[in-house]
């Protein structure tokens, strides 16, 4: 079984490198066609860490989440939209601690 996952590796890595060398194709549409190519890298090489590697559940379940977070990170960061997200939060914390109506006027 690891056999076609290099193989399938191997593919994929060979067409993101015709892809990125080779072939003309528009820039937005690029980026979408690396960061599934990246996806799939991505998913192979977690499948065979869980698959083939022998570590106890919970640093199992710890490694997939740090996996998925920092993956999301970078597809958010790929598509530019790492900034808007990392600023609406900033503006739901600025929002929750410090209440508009938290001025009382003396009387």
């Amino acid at each position: 079984m690891p056999l076609a996952a290099v193989l399938s590796l191997v593919i994929v890595l060979a067409a993101a490198w015709l892809l990125n060398d080779y072939i003309q194709i528009a820039g937005r549409l690029k980026v979408m066609i690396n960061i599934v190519l990246a996806l799939i890298v991505v998913g192979i090489l977690l499948w065979l860490i869980n698959t083939y590697i022998p570590m106890a559940g919970a640093i199992k379940a710890i490694l997939n989440m740090v996996v998925v977070v920092a993956t999301c990170v970078g597809v958010l960061q790929a598509l530019s939209l790492w900034e808007p997200v990392v600023r609406m939060f900033r503006n739901l914390k600025d929002k929750t601690s410090h209440p508009a109506n938290d001025q009382r006027v003396p009387h």
